[in-house]
């Protein structure tokens, strides 16, 4: 996956370059209508930032979702969730670089943007080499956890309201960003995905 230097969101309309890229799959269509309505799924799959990777300010990394494609992300609410993973950078003495976590919208959180749910509970490597990512979702008790290379390292509460709202599919979407230059990186960089693989805990 390519993001061209200060690329930002599909939103961006002043990012000097365009960069990663966002579709919505689809259980049912895809003859899974038993993962939709599954009451948890576990999506797995791998990622590989190179050495020459600039985090930059933030950006976003593929999850689940349930509910309309669209009504779930962007400062679009509806009766739909997301939980995309994020990557975000602090700037300044003493700042962290690459905290990891889970951006979440549900229907509880009206206008507005998404809510960080474990910042900071790991870290992205840019190190070339691939890492297995997974995270759980139990539409039951909003309960989300989080793996990376088969070690838990985030369990929380963190998503409401979405107990009858199916399962809808993965949503790849990755990105720097916000929605502005600022968020991108300060020279072209790839990243690489594989092994996406969807099943009940």
């Amino acid at each position: 996956m390519f993001y061209g230097k200060g690329s930002s969101a599909p939103s961006c309309e002043d990012c000097p370059s365009e960069g990663g890229g966002q579709f919505y799959s689809d259980f049912t269509a895809a003859g899974r209508g038993d993962l939709a309505e599954a009451r948890g799924l576990q999506l797995t799959y791998q990622v590989r930032f190179p050495a020459d990777w600039d985090f930059g300010k933030g950006g976003k990394l593929p999850g689940l979702y349930g509910g309309t494609p669209g009504e779930a992300g962007g400062g679009h609410h509806g009766q739909a969730w997301s939980t995309r993973f994020m990557w975000r950078n602090d700037h300044g003495p003493g700042a962290r670089s690459a905290d990891g976590e889970v951006y979440v919208y549900d229907p509880s959180m009206g206008d507005g943007y998404g809510e960080d749910v474990g910042r900071g509970a790991w870290q992205w490597q840019a190190d070339d080499q691939w890492h297995t990512v997974q995270q759980t979702v139990d539409r039951d008790s909003g309960r989300i956890v989080v793996s990376i290379d088969g070690q838990q390292v985030l369990d929380e509460r963190g998503i409401q309201q979405i107990s009858d709202i199916p399962f809808a599919g993965i949503f790849f979407s990755t990105f720097f960003g916000g929605h502005a230059t600022e968020w991108g990186p300060s020279h072209d960089v790839h990243a690489q995905f594989r092994d996406f693989h969807v099943s009940t805990p």
